[in-house]
């Protein structure tokens, strides 16, 4: 059950009452119900008119939901992408579908997200985005490193009209919601996991008292009279897999928005650097400060750059060069938001645990989470 307000979907976005379970590759699916069920649900949402010589590819990568790319002959006899999400097990504990359905919409109708076709019972289809999923590796490549810094910026000066954005408040953020939410829901998993469950050997309420201490500290030093200035539209999920490098026009942009919402900008570019370290959580491949400056100067200046272009009707501004007081500062605004990053995912990975079919090690991905904001808290709250 949902434990989300229920809401109506906007009258612009399709929604079909179909539920799939799976979806088996390269097999003869003919006479298989979730195939035809698909077939259907493409039909109602994409093209009513598609041949039904449909080819799935599984996405690799995904640890929340499971991933298809969906090819196929449109009815004008065009070769046509498409990507379909299957909800995974249990995310409703910590995802409203229905917003997220809103903000893809929204995203799709500004020309920042891939065209959205709508939903079904179980999951939902958006267009294809071509070009290469990032790698690990990729985040180093300067280039490649300052596309993310210009796309992350353009993200941060977008409008949207969200519920979260007409009250203004710290316990609106995505950051502040999410901990609160899936906090609670941890700790009411953990407590009734059998004593033998290695989950039981956590102290959840040690970090309950560590989440709660956290909020108070980034609300005090970024809340109150100085949100507007700290919180902005963010994807909160700025991980490789979820960029697409197109070469050939020298641009990133930024997929799957499942977690997309009105956040401290600190959060999304403290949990970007955070995500240097792999689903591994290999820490050593944090950025240096020289990489995270960098980063900041080229976020800071692209910020710049779309504000000026809204305010002049795109016309040509002058050049901003941000100061080092200005970079130093998001610098240690986005390793104060790092340490939620950690606790965020952490009590996430728990709820995983509980209720993910995906094979992922969601126990050690809590633990490693849990441990790293231990190890460095001290530090980084100390940062001048």
């Amino acid at each position: 059950m949902n434990q989300f307000e229920d809401v109506i979907y906007p009258n612009e976005i399709s929604h079909v009452t179909t539920n799939v379970d799976y979806i088996e590759e390269d097999k003869n699916n003919e006479n298989n119900e979730n195939y035809l069920n698909l077939v259907q649900i493409l039909r109602e949402l994409v093209d009513n008119n598609l041949k039904e010589e449909i080819e799935f590819k599984s996405m690799v990568g995904g640890v929340t939901n499971t991933l298809y790319k969906s090819s196929f002959i449109t009815g004008q006899g065009n070769n046509k992408s498409v990507i379909i999400r299957l909800y995974g097990k249990g995310s409703d504990q910590f995802i409203d579908r229905k917003t997220e359905a809103n903000i893809q919409y929204l995203l799709s109708k500004n020309g920042v997200g891939p065209k959205f076709y709508g939903t079904f019972e179980n999951g939902c289809i958006y267009g294809y985005v071509e070009g290469d999923q990032l790698q690990l590796e990729d985040l180093y490549n300067r280039n490649i490193l300052k596309l993310i810094s210009q796309e992350t910026g353009k993200w941060h000066t977008l409008e949207l009209d969200l519920p979260s954005r007409k009250e203004n408040i710290a316990s609106n953020t995505s950051l502040f919601s999410n901990i609160n939410l899936w906090m609670e829901n941890a700790i009411q998993l953990v407590k009734s996991a059998p004593t033998s469950s290695p989950i039981s050997e956590i102290n959840i309420e040690h970090y309950r008292d560590e989440a709660l201490y956290l909020m108070g500290f980034l609300e005090k030093h970024y809340g109150g009279d100085n949100l507007n200035k700290h919180v902005n539209f963010c994807h909160n999920d700025l991980i490789p897999r979820n960029m697409i490098y197109d070469q050939e026009k020298n641009q990133v942009k930024f997929i799957d928005f499942e977690y997309s919402g009105y956040n401290f900008r600190g959060y999304d570019i403290g949990n970007f650097f955070c995500e240097f370290s792999g689903l591994d959580l290999d820490y050593t491949k944090y950025p240096s400060i020289e990489i995270q400056k960098r980063f900041i100067k080229d976020y800071l200046i692209s910020v710049n750059s779309f504000k000026q272009n809204k305010l002049n009707n795109n016309s040509k501004s002058n050049v901003y060069e941000p100061t080092e007081k200005e970079i130093h500062s998001l610098y240690i605004e986005a390793n104060h938001f790092s340490l939620g990053s950690h606790l965020m995912w952490a009590f996430w990975s728990i709820i995983q645990f509980f209720n993910s079919s995906i094979d992922f090690d969601y126990l050690d991905y809590t633990k490693k989470r849990f441990a790293q904001y231990t190890l460095v808290k001290e530090k980084v709250l100390l940062l001048k």
